[in-house]
């Protein structure tokens, strides 16, 4: 059997339909081999043929093995274990809402879901669940997809600042607050040259892949910004771009985009234009 197999074979009717024969047959033949248990699969099952049973196979290893083999719970419990593994594109659409998620999806796929009993109007209690929960996996699949490319831009900035360090001389190595103290309000520390000698400099660094290009300013990082002043910047990293690229902007261009406090009300984080009125 091959290790490696496609979202687009494993996420199919044809698999899952393979998968439950191949679960019925391995309940009541347990003593045989693979090849054999799938050549008796295919002797005996007149539609075998038309079964994906090396995906089936595959498949097995990713969804419970005390799985119901009829209804709906059964396709459901499939769907659920391509997400986990295969983590297709398609699930951080989940997020967005039951029919807008599906509109999104093609022919195959859609009936996929349908089969699962997942379209069901009224909606019963159990798919609300189900949806909940799947769609609270798909949330942190995105959610490690930010942390991910918000790490990639840190360690971005890290190496612009060393190559800048060096280019104005100053023998020094930028550290990597943020990455210890998610509440530092800046997420590298740097160094330049002051009227006093070397001075610090404090980054926050953002990444966005978001367009128009904007990004989120929190306020403790608004707060440490106007602490720090001059001496505090934004690294703005476009991460649509094959070479990211980077824009940097002082605290003094940030101010105009910042809310300010409405009676009771406080702001907590804001999005800023990286090129409007700058």
């Amino acid at each position: 059997m091959t290790a490696a197999i496609s979202t687009e074979r494993v996420f199919s009717l044809p698999c899952f339909e393979g998968l439950r024969l191949f679960r019925k047959y391995r309940a009541s033949h347990p003593e045989l081999p693979l090849t054999d248990l799938l050549a008796l699969i295919e002797s005996v099952e007149a539609d075998a043929h038309s079964l994906d049973m090396e995906a089936s196979v595959y498949l097995s290893g990713l969804v419970e093995k005390d799985c119901p083999l009829d209804g709906h719970l059964f396709y459901q419990a499939c769907i659920k274990g391509v997400l986990i593994k295969h983590q297709p594109i398609w699930a951080k659409l989940m997020r967005q809402g039951r029919k807008r998620f599906v509109k999104r999806l093609d022919r195959n796929d859609q009936d996929i879901f349908a089969a699962a009993g997942l379209m069901e109007s009224p909606t019963p209690l159990h798919v609300v669940t189900w949806w909940d929960s799947v769609s609270g996996y798909a949330r942190l699949l995105t959610d490690h997809e930010k942390m991910e490319q918000g790490r990639a831009a840190e360690i971005l900035s890290l190496e612009h600042e060393r190559k800048r360090l060096k280019e104005v001389g100053i023998d020094l190595e930028p550290e990597w607050p943020g990455f210890d103290d998610n509440f530092a309000g800046y997420d590298v520390l740097s160094y330049d040259h002051g009227n006093a000698g070397i001075v610090n400099r404090l980054i926050e660094v953002k990444s966005t892949t978001i367009s128009p290009l904007r990004f989120i300013v929190t306020r403790n990082e608004w707060n440490k910004a106007v602490q720090a002043a001059e001496a505090y910047v934004f690294h703005i990293w476009d991460m649509n771009q094959a070479a990211p690229v980077l824009h940097i902007r002082t605290v003094a261009e940030v101010a105009p985009h910042i809310p300010t406090d409405s009676g009771r009300g406080t702001w907590t984080n804001t999005q800023v234009p990286v090129f409007t009125n700058f």
